[in-house]
């Protein structure tokens, strides 16, 4: 991958994922994130760390790091990937159903 490419995920995860991610965390909650019971700092978390696993993937690229050292560096982001995931599916499990008690 080039140069230009690493630089571009990296710039782009800071626009599209970083500051949304840091805004939840810090109290920010769309509508979309309106669940009740669900703690949305949850899903800032797993922003946070799917940038992270980004950032680690692509430093390495970046600084031209040994074939060893950035195979480190890619498992170190497969986990964080794996933490994001649960971190989700976290969420999704405190998250309130609404209930069908309602409905004929």
């Amino acid at each position: 991958m080039s140069a230009w490419a690493s630089w571009t995920l990296v710039i782009g995860g800071v626009a599209l994922l970083l500051a949304p991610s840091i805004a939840v965390l810090l109290g920010w909650r769309p509508n979309r994130l309106a669940r009740p019971g669900a703690p949305a700092r949850l899903l800032g978390g797993a922003g946070v760390m799917l940038y992270g696993a980004v950032l680690t993937n692509e430093a390495a690229r970046l600084a031209e790091a040994s074939s060893a050292a950035r195979e480190a560096c890619s498992l170190v982001a497969l986990g964080l990937v794996g933490f994001s995931i649960a971190f989700v599916i976290i969420y999704d499990f405190r998250a309130v159903r609404p209930s069908r008690s309602g409905r004929r």
